[in-house]
């Protein structure tokens, strides 16, 4: 049974963004993320699998072998009804996989992975996960240590007193600068690519994860 770390650092919690070897099984309840209710077994909490992609193959279906945060490798069936190909465009190694509601599944090979046959449940994320690790991470340390803000390219504090005033990235909105000479120069030195795990770490700050009332849908 997975247990949360203790960190504050949302995409962590390994609970509710468990590592495969953590996912419920698809022929057993698991009593983590099910209840028994008046109509049977139904979620008790939401989850969703994180991995990177590391290589993707097949004609008729598209088969994605992808890295955990465990660093396991495992393979994600698209079993929807394009066989996957509408995501195929967005399919890169180094991008990050996100299955809301995966389940271990035995594939006829005898392998066992995971089958999505939805595509709302299924993003293809354009960062590394150690990318988008590191954004929740970063996020967690701002909200718990209340950091003042400086700019995200030549570290200058906002400072009323002088007239320094921060703006915010007009769409992550985690990271500031003192001006648009920095804002252009943190874009092309790494925020073009950290500003995209931000945005979907946000996403995923939106949602309450510990309580089901309703399934999530990309």
């Amino acid at each position: 049974m997975p247990e949360s770390n203790g960190s504050k650092s949302l995409l962590r919690n390994s609970v509710n963004f468990p590592s495969f070897s953590d996912l419920p099984d698809e022929n057993d309840v698991d009593l983590t993320y099910y209840d028994e209710g008046p109509r049977g077994f139904e979620p008790s909490q939401h989850w969703c699998f994180l991995g990177e992609i590391v290589d993707s193959y097949g004609l008729g279906r598209i088969l994605l072998r992808v890295k955990d945060k465990d660093d396991q490798v495992v393979t994600i069936g698209l079993y929807t009804d394009d066989r996957g190909h509408a995501l195929a465009p967005q399919i890169k190694q180094g991008h990050t996989v996100a299955v809301l509601y995966g389940e271990q599944h035995g594939f006829l090979d005898m392998s066992v992975g995971i089958r999505v046959e939805e595509p709302s449940i299924i993003k293809i994320i354009p960062c590394s996960l150690e990318q988008l690790l590191k954004a929740s991470d970063d996020v967690a340390a701002r909200k718990l240590n209340g950091e003042s803000r400086c700019c995200g390219s030549c570290g200058k504090k906002e400072n009323t007193s002088d007239n320094t005033h921060l703006r915010w990235c007009s769409r992550c909105k985690q990271t500031s600068y003192c001006g648009e000479v920095c804002q252009r120069k943190a874009w092309v030195d790494g925020h073009k690519t950290d500003c995209k795990a931000f945005v979907w770490v946000q996403w995923f700050a939106a949602r309450d994860w510990g309580v089901f009332n309703g399934y999530f849908n990309f």
